[in-house]
This record gives structure tokens, sequence and C-alpha cells, in this order.
């Protein structure tokens, strides 16, 4: 299935977020993107393929707490919630195990 993720076929350097808690075991990511111009899917394809490598680089079963920065792109509720669902099934149909959250600022 890691195939069909276009964004995890890079060869990234080691993993980055913005932090990691060891004493929660918490991996933290922001993403500032625009979804406006129907190019949500690349979007999609770009994050779980980061949160991949990211459940791949860091320990095991360590949470991922995803963040969204939608300010100023006039983003609905309930298309944050359409794009929130469409990660999640990718990364079910993936099996990533991690415990996934995902908040948006808009």
């Amino acid at each position: 299935m890691l195939s069909v993720i276009k964004a995890y076929k890079h060869d990234w350097n080691p993993s980055t977020s913005e932090g990691y808690s060891e004493e929660k075991n918490e991996v933290y990511m922001v993403f500032n993107c625009d979804i406006r111009m129907n190019k949500t899917d690349n979007v999609i394809q770009y994050v779980v393929g980061r949160i991949v490598w990211i459940s791949s680089n860091f320990p095991l079963n360590s949470k991922i707490i995803i963040s969204f920065d939608f300010r100023g792109q006039e983003i609905i509720i309930s298309g944050a919630r359409s794009f929130k669902d469409k990660i999640l099934k990718m990364l079910d149909k993936i099996n990533i195990v991690n415990n996934i959250s995902i908040d948006f600022l808009i």
C-alpha cells in the first residue's frame, strides 16, 4: 500500500517534527498549506507520506498530533472534517497503528 503514497517515495532525510515529548511519547507536526486550489489530494498524499515517515522514525506507538493552519483560507468546518476523514481513511488502509490526533486552526 505504501507504493500508492506518492510523497512516501521521496528519499527524505531523517524525519523532522515541530516537537517530541519523550515523557508523553507524542510527536507534534504543524502543516501550513493552501487547500483552496483543488489540490487537496496532493496535500493529503504529502501529509500521509510525512505521517508514515514519522511513524517509522520515532518510538513505536508514538501519538502523532497534527495541526493544520488554514487561517485566512475561508475553509468551512465541514470541509476541514472531510479533509481529516480522507487522511484517516488512507492511514487506516496502510495500517498505521499510531494514535493520530488532527486539529485545525481556521
